[in-house]
């Protein structure tokens, strides 16, 4: 009886032992296990961090990113702006180089027409002057130069010469002459009397007093103009009267019978 008493604490004993034993591998185990799962959870948190910063960057980028699509839009619409400024400069250039270009073909052009400029003047230019001109045509009235007055002085180009119109009165006498500008010569020369005044009209005023109504409305005297036209028209109803003073020409009409000045004009 004894005997298998102690047999059975043995056996009692013995799966005591082990089952601490196995509690005691189950322990193990399972710190082990918390172990690796502290240790694989300290690497994925290192890993994480480590992913987490490299992936931060990442995380800026796409941020960046993200904030970069307006820059992005705001790039194409700034391409957009460009390609059109361009599109509107490109113009702006051809009209740039057109004006470039523009001078330079107004400066051959000017260059064209200096050179045929030079020739015309060549051609046309005057080998005498104004008062050269007015000489030759004194001369040819037999005149002086305080025995006349010049009413009208002018340069001109006839069939492609330089030609001087000229018109100057000596007392009741009205001359006209065109002078060569190449030597002075006369190509044509005419004369007229001043008062052309018919002597059979009875009734109206004398042509003096014409004319000193005519000066007393214009204000001047008699010394001071050379008349140039003196007529009596209309069948002697009106006397037409022009003359020269501080160099302009002035025209008027005045009635033969009263005397009253019917017009007045600066020509």
């Amino acid at each position: 009886m004894k005997k298998s008493i102690c047999c059975k604490s043995k056996t009692y004993r013995m799966m005591i032992m082990m089952l601490l034993s196995l509690a005691f591998l189950l322990l193990i185990g399972c710190g082990n296990g918390n172990a690796r799962d502290k240790d694989s959870s300290q690497e994925n948190q290192a890993g994480n961090q480590t992913s987490g910063e490299q992936n931060q960057p990442a995380g800026q980028d796409q941020t960046s990113g993200g904030q970069s699509q307006p820059s992005e839009q705001r790039d194409q619409a700034n391409a957009g702006q460009d390609q059109t400024s361009g599109e509107q400069a490109q113009p702006a250039e051809n009209q740039t180089e057109g004006v470039r270009n523009q001078p330079e073909n107004q400066q051959e052009q000017p260059g064209q027409q200096t050179q045929t400029g030079s020739q015309g003047n060549s051609v046309n230019q005057p080998k005498i002057g104004m008062e050269e001109a007015k000489e030759a045509a004194l001369k040819h009235a037999g005149l002086t130069a305080s025995e006349a007055t010049f009413v009208k002085e002018e340069m001109d180009y006839e069939n492609g010469r330089t030609e001087y119109e000229l018109e100057f009165v000596s007392g009741d006498v009205r001359y006209k002459y065109e002078i060569s500008g190449d030597d002075g010569a006369v190509l044509e020369s005419s004369q007229e009397t001043v008062e052309q005044i018919p002597g059979n009209i009875q009734g109206v005023i004398s042509v003096e007093e014409a004319k000193t109504a005519v000066l007393s409305h214009a204000g001047f005297t008699a010394d001071q103009v050379a008349f140039t036209k003196i007529e009596l028209e209309h069948g002697g109803a009106e006397y037409e009267i022009d003359f020269y003073a501080d160099g302009k020409e002035y025209s008027s009409k005045v009635d033969a019978v009263t005397g009253a000045i019917l017009e007045y004009e600066l020509d």
